[in-house]
């Protein structure tokens, strides 16, 4: 049996620079483990998003995989010490279903509390972009497919100030399975009512595949991946892109160096800029380290910085992939990710054991 491991701290790389020449980061000496869980269900089970709860739980939402031929929707909720509270699993035989993002709703206002996990599930046979709003003992409130040509999904979404709901993904893709990046889709924003009711949605003209998304003053910031051309080669970088309250692009710019620039999360500064967190395999690195990139308020690039090999070994067999990033309260940020050996490599005799240990 394959559980969720759930882990109090995993590692983590802090960062307290803003300024914008940032003197070089350090990385901390990990945590002490104060608790660790596992949670799942008899297959193989994945977390892509997960969140600390207004109770002080956890949530975490991905896919089951009982064979090869598909997976479900998976939302696992814990209480403060990982205990669990409930588990859901939703999808249909035979079908990619998963879970990609979840977010809180109506902890302090007049709105049903409960959960809105993010996704894709199968709908007449087609993996259509998925809206599932669970209330806090895991009961399903409503469920809302987006259809739209190809397979589609839903990567990330944010809670409006009107109480609306807005996401982003890709559309169009020729692939069914849970992808870390589309390349073949085609990117779009659309928002919805507190109900998951379709009121508008946008193509991105930039991008195959929105990543995140957030509400800032008079419209919306959205964090995506796109290919460039330069010098005769492609190559990705990150891509912020800006609408008006409509949806309406009114800015994208691109940012990264040389070689693959990747995404994975994003979000609006303290000071009006954002930050993306991913990783790379530009900047003179050996392998893919994790990336930490700031833009200013005015979209320009203030700093980048990269970390990888925590624990040692050569470099060259080591990926160091970033999924997550939040900023602290003093203005810092902490990223969350993994370290690994990915190719036929084993190193022994260090002391934090062998190199293909996550």
């Amino acid at each position: 049996m394959r559980k969720l491991l759930f882990i109090s701290s995993l590692w983590v790389l802090v960062s307290g620079l803003v300024e914008a020449e940032p003197r070089k980061s350090l990385i901390v000496q990990a945590p002490v483990i104060e608790w660790h869980k596992g949670h799942g269900t008899d297959g193989g089970d994945h977390v892509h998003y997960g969140m600390q709860t207004s109770d002080g739980g956890y949530i975490m939402v991905g896919q089951t995989e009982k064979d090869r031929n598909g997976s479900d929707m998976l939302v696992v909720k814990t209480d403060a010490k990982g205990n669990l509270e409930w588990q859901k699993v939703k999808g249909q035989n035979r079908q990619s279903e998963y879970g990609t993002f979840v977010a809180e709703v109506g902890a302090s206002t007049g709105i049903t509390h409960g959960f809105i996990v993010a996704g894709a599930l199968t709908s007449k046979g087609q993996q259509e972009r998925t809206l599932v709003k669970f209330n806090a003992k895991g009961n399903t409130l409503w469920q809302k497919t987006y259809p739209a040509a190809g397979n589609s999904s839903i990567r990330g979404l944010g809670l409006t100030s009107d109480g609306s709901i807005v996401a982003t993904g890709y559309v169009g893709s020729e692939q069914r399975e849970y992808q870390f990046i589309s390349d073949d889709g085609q990117g779009f924003i659309l928002k919805t009512d507190a109900n998951g009711n379709l009121e508008w949605e946008r193509e991105l003209t930039v991008a195959p595949h929105g990543m995140r998304v957030e509400e800032i003053t008079g419209g919306f910031a959205i964090g995506a991946n796109v290919w460039v051309e330069e010098d005769d080669r492609d190559h990705q970088q990150v891509c912020l892109i800006l609408t008006d309250s409509q949806g309406n692009e009114t800015f994208s710019g691109t940012y990264g160096g040389v070689n693959n620039d990747q995404v994975f999360d994003f979000a609006v500064t303290m000071d009006g800029g954002y930050i993306f967190a991913g990783h790379t395999r530009s900047y003179g690195v050996d392998n893919w380290d994790f990336l930490l990139l700031k833009v200013g308020a005015s979209r320009q690039e203030q700093w980048h910085k990269t970390f990888g090999q925590p624990r040692g070994y050569d470099a060259k067999y080591i990926h160091d992939e970033c999924y997550g990033v939040k900023q602290t309260p003093d203005g810092g940020y902490v990223m969350v990710g993994g370290t690994g050996d990915e190719y036929r490599y084993t190193a022994s005799g260090h002391p934090l054991g062998p190199s293909d240990l996550w």
